[in-house]
């Protein structure tokens, strides 16, 4: 099959106060080592020189599916999902679905849409580009149909982090809606999936209780991955994704003697590579049908690229309806053009690592800096090798790298992690010299300029690129965006993005 799933458009927000690192100096905030926070240090250690604000009154979502709507021939008619792929969004008190603002601009023009939230951290887009990919395997969506994920992340209105914490100086604020259109209507029987199914009243250690209904539905059996329907709303239940929190309570259940002599960050990375290999995250449905979170975890397997998904559809009176889905062997018929291929890992232990936490009746943001800068850059070989390794791919053979923009160090340390094991044989070039090569000429980059964006970073950047706004730099001695004409025209595409859960997705695009 040529094409099943392919990107048509961008809308986006482009307002907002440019800031430099200004707005932080003289304001008590001091970087580990009493290093005291001011313009030099900023740029020095994260390489941000500025970021937008968003203005208090706007919803930017709002703003950015309006200009998708206004500036494409979308039929409205043909938009049969809709998915809000955010963690904070524009209000962290709101308790969600966060996608029903936006979707009031288009929701009496297409009445067959689903709309729902997605809550996987910074990853959400790609997390979202997937689940569209696995329903139009699956034929839940059909030729010519259209699906939106509108990335949105107001951080600054929402005060996401207390006021002398340093994470405040990464972010940006920032909104995209990306359009996808499904190219091929696929038809895929549907008996060869069985279902184990139960309802309960969960206890108030609700996660605790909930892993082991699971495990006595699927014993020992791996499960590929776990979607929530979650109905608890409030930031601290949907940052990280309560799905990602159940995920490590099963693996406590499942593999005890392992975890029992897992000790440090190493050995239960490698614990979760080598046992785990499951995703995690979370939906937010307007509807309070438990049904849909089944037909998604349905298409995951009726994709052939999974055998077991969990779906559990979880209301705020914990009446629980849980459900573990079985398919036959893979039979993944890969698509050879647009969205070929995707992959997204979970590893729930590190859980805490980035995470919203209840503090003196409000709600902030807490982040273990070193956590997760260990995730993003020692994480990423394993990962990223794997799919491409499927797709008889290498990363150099890719042509253009979109790589999370959390902070400007990660990125020479991930493509150092990532390049190495091509090097191994023989007499290898210069790591060092490799990576300053790779960065400037087969990735992009925009962190100096709107800072760490969450979730939106993914769409944000190639719609720089196509839109010009993308100029040659440096950073901290490493030349940016060197070879931007050439990248406009890039064929072979990989989309990677780590962030809360501690979770991180990939999509490999081919034009």
């Amino acid at each position: 099959m040529k094409s099943v799933l392919q990107i048509i458009g961008y809308g986006a927000w482009n307002g907002g106060t440019l800031t430099d690192n200004a707005m932080y100096e003289n304001k008590g905030l001091f970087f580990k080592g009493n290093i005291p926070v001011n313009r030099k240090t900023i740029e020095e250690r994260i390489g941000i020189r500025t970021r937008m604000v968003a203005p208090q009154d706007t919803r930017i979502g709002i703003t950015a599916l309006k200009d998708l709507m206004e500036n494409s021939d979308i039929d409205p008619a043909r938009i049969k999902v809709v998915i809000g792929a955010t963690n904070v969004g524009d209000d962290k008190y709101d308790v969600g679905p966060l996608i029903r603002h936006p979707f009031d601009v288009i929701k009496d023009t297409c009445p067959a849409a689903i709309p729902f939230d997605l809550y996987a951290g910074c990853p959400g887009y790609n997390v979202g580009v997937e689940l569209i990919l696995m329903l139009s395997l699956a034929g839940v969506l059909q030729k010519d149909d259209i699906s939106i994920i509108v990335g949105a992340e107001n951080i600054h209105r929402c005060k996401a982090f207390s006021p002398l914490d340093t994470s405040n100086i990464i972010f940006g604020d920032d909104s995209l809606a990306t359009a996808l259109q499904t190219t091929a209507s696929m038809h895929q029987p549907e008996n060869s999936i069985e279902t184990r199914a139960t309802r309960k009243s969960l206890k108030p250690d609700f996660l605790n209780h909930l892993a082991q209904i699971i495990f006595n539905l699927n014993g020992n059996e791996k499960i590929d991955g776990i979607i929530i329907d979650n109905k608890l709303g409030t930031l601290p239940h949907r940052v990280p994704a309560t799905a990602a929190r159940l995920q490590h309570r099963l693996v406590e259940i499942m593999y005890p003697e392992q975890i029992k002599q897992a000790s440090g960050f190493k050995s239960m990375l490698d614990l979760y590579d080598s046992n785990v290999d499951a995703f995690a995250f979370d939906i937010n449905t307007l509807s309070r049908d438990p049904q849909w979170v089944k037909t998604v975890a349905r298409a995951y397997i009726q994709s052939g690229k999974y055998q077991k998904i969990v779906s559990v559809f979880l209301p705020a009176d914990l009446s629980v309806d849980v459900a573990v889905h079985s398919g036959g062997p893979r039979v993944f018929a890969q698509p050879e053009k647009g969205i070929v291929d995707t992959r997204t890992i979970t590893h729930g232990c590190f859980g805490d690592y980035i995470q919203a936490v209840a503090r003196d009746d409000d709600v902030f943001g807490d982040m273990n800096g070193k956590g997760v800068f260990l995730y993003a850059t020692r994480g990423a070989r394993h990962h990223i090798n794997s799919l491409l390794g499927n797709n008889d791919l290498s990363v150099n053979d890719l042509d253009l790298l979109i790589e999370h923009q959390a902070n400007f160090a990660m990125l020479p340390l991930t493509l150092e992690k990532v390049l190495a094991p091509d090097m191994k044989n023989g007499a290898p070039p210069d790591i060092k010299k490799a990576v300053v090569d790779y960065l400037a000429n087969k990735m992009i980059t925009n962190v100096h300029a709107r800072g760490n964006c969450s979730v939106v970073c993914m769409q944000r950047l190639p719609y720089d690129l196509a839109n010009g706004a993308l100029k040659p730099d440096a950073i901290n001695g490493f030349p940016i965006n060197r070879n931007l004409d050439a990248q406009k025209s890039a064929k072979i595409i990989l989309n990677d993005s780590v962030g809360a859960g501690m979770t991180r997705s990939s999509f490999l695009q081919i034009l």
